[in-house]
């Protein structure tokens, strides 16, 4: 049994370290942003781990990330939105699709996460473009569709990574 939660620390700490080097390695600058791989394998680490390991490991990951790369004053903004992500992917892949990891459900999943970080970055912008830049509202979400266009980049990449990954990273973790 100790063997058991050892080997599963030791895989969510790698998983975490996973998200860290994915996204500090393989990145495309896209305007203020990047397109990158962590919200993708954020949505694999809930649909093997569950949505709360995969949450731990959301915010480790993300989290060190951003700490390490400059951005520590908005470490709880993506603490944040990895919490809302994995919380909508509980209700939608654990309760509503029951857990099922067919083909189709994995893609729902990746596609369901991607349009939640899209809402929640273009809220979360709009919100600091109204409340910090005092433009009006409908300036505020113009500005806010400009600034998000690397979400959008890291969304359809959400959405093809994810069914792509998932069968592999399932393979490599399942236990003999």
């Amino acid at each position: 049994m100790k063997s058991d939660k050892t080997r599963e620390l030791v895989e969510l700490s790698l998983y975490a370290a996973l998200i860290i080097v994915s996204v500090q390695f393989i990145r495309i600058p896209f305007g203020p942003q990047f397109v990158h791989l962590g919200n993708a394998l954020v949505v694999i680490a809930v649909l093997i781990f569950g949505a709360r390991k995969g949450a731990l490991v959301a915010t480790v990951g993300l989290g060190l990330f951003d700490i390490f790369n400059g951005y520590a004053a908005e470490v709880w903004i993506t603490i944040l939105e990895s919490l809302i992500v994995c919380y909508v992917l509980y209700l939608v892949f654990e309760k509503l699709l029951k857990s099922n990891d067919k083909m189709t459900n994995v893609i729902i999943a990746g596609v369901i996460a991607a349009v939640t970080k899209i809402i929640l970055n273009f809220v979360k912008y709009t919100i600091i473009n109204t409340a910090v830049a005092s433009l009006p509202l409908k300036a505020a979400m113009l500005a806010s569709l400009v600034k998000i266009g690397g979400t959008f980049g890291t969304s359809v990449v959400t959405i093809i990574a994810v069914p792509l990954l998932y069968p592999v990273f399932k393979r490599i973790l399942q236990r003999n």
